[in-house]
């Protein structure tokens, strides 16, 4: 944390006088179900985004950076010019949050604003859920505007529908503003119930990097969902009363797929399968039994590979040679895909030398040597004490 109050007073001469933080998350199991209205299931990392703020005395506004692509130069703009100026894309994540706040309060200042980020960038871990929420709490914080954790949530999730221009689920969100240590969060996205799930010890997650980065903003995420939604639209036709793509049943897939073409059925069925792989895969934790909560898994990703398409062939190259060590429970993509992160559920067993081994024949295939770490489950978004 010392590392936000260094830059920040670097970049505007003091130390901030509110900071925040808010962690990376990664996708356990729900590919691309939250926007179908079904369960995910995800948690979050030990690597934080920290921002530090303090209120100023006019109606600027100053952001800026740590990360070598932004310059480490601040970004000067206004309450009355933000959502007009041409600014980097980076600022939209922080100024949808101004820009929410701004339909229900006003503001009687601008105020400065530092980003400092642990969360590697466009790897699937939602690095913008990180920097919603933290701005969020910091606004809060520096405005005494008294948002309840709900309120927070529903307004960093529009904000990146909204002025960010991404039509994600509220997965990240979620996950981001309630994660606990060594827990899940389960969330039933059709009704915005939570839980959080406990697990125990010998719950161990490796995290592999792949070279290919993932940006939502420039992915077919926007065709997914789009299709998901006409695939929706075709069987409302025949199955009265159904809101939600992922609470259909497979069997209804088989019996009226004559409606959808043969594009809008695979994403159909990755989608209604996955839903159901979830709830196995709660079942299998609640039972302790590891090995089958690892095959679901990687189930989940052979799903995403043929049927949602969301993969690529070093995410594939990884789940492959993960899946091929009897000390791995199971792999698969972590986050909306075509690139980022793959996740692996492993036994105490599984060594740093076989994810080292791994790494090397990675980088004999691809040129490129993926970054690893293990991780465990830890808090959400939070305000620091100094």
């Amino acid at each position: 944390m010392a590392t936000i109050h260094t830059f920040f007073a670097s970049q505007f001469g003091d130390a901030p006088d509110i900071v925040t933080s808010a962690p990376g998350r990664i996708e356990v199991l729900g590919n691309h179900t939250d926007y179908n209205g079904g369960t995910v299931v995800g948690g979050c990392i030990e690597k934080r985004l920290f921002v530090g703020i303090t209120k100023r005395t006019d109606k600027t506004i100053r952001l800026t950076s740590s990360d070598p692509l932004s310059l480490n130069t601040p970004v000067v703009s206004s309450l009355s010019s933000y959502a007009t100026d041409d600014l980097p894309d980076w600022t939209k994540y922080p100024l949808g949050i101004l820009d929410e706040l701004l339909m229900s309060t006003s503001l009687d200042a601008g105020f400065d604003l530092a980003v400092h980020s642990e969360i590697p960038t466009g790897e699937g871990l939602s690095s913008s859920a990180a920097i919603e929420l933290a701005t969020c709490l910091a606004l809060d914080a520096v405005f005494d505007l008294s948002l309840h954790l709900n309120q927070m949530i529903g307004l960093s999730h529009r904000a990146e529908n909204r002025f960010v221009g991404v039509p994600c689920g509220l997965l990240d969100q979620t996950v981001v503003g309630r994660g606990k240590e060594n827990a899940l969060v389960v969330l039933d996205a059709g009704s915005g119930l939570h839980q959080v799930l406990p697990v125990g010890a010998s719950f161990r997650l490796v995290v592999f990097r792949t070279h290919i980065r993932h940006e939502l903003q420039h992915s077919p995420y926007e065709v997914r969902h789009r299709e998901c939604r006409d695939a929706l639209m075709s069987l409302e036709r025949l199955i009265p009363g159904v809101r939600h793509l992922a609470r259909l049943h497979p069997a209804d897939i088989s019996a009226y797929d004559i409606v959808l073409d043969e594009t809008l059925a695979r994403r159909a069925r990755h989608v209604v399968e996955e839903q159901r792989r979830v709830g196995q895969f709660l079942k299998a934790l609640n039972e302790a039994d590891l090995r089958a909560a690892g095959s679901l898994l990687s189930a989940s990703h052979e799903s995403s590979k043929s049927l949602f398409e969301n993969s690529t062939p070093e995410m594939d190259f990884l789940v492959a040679a993960l899946s091929a060590n009897e000390q791995v429970y199971g792999a698969r993509l972590s986050g909306a895909g075509w690139g980022g992160a793959v996740l692996a559920l492993v036994s105490d067993s599984f060594l740093d030398s076989d994810a080292n081994r791994l790494a090397d024949v990675y980088q004999a295939t691809f040129d490129v040597r993926p970054k690893w770490w293990r991780t465990t489950l830890h808090e959400g978004a939070r305000r620091e004490s100094h």
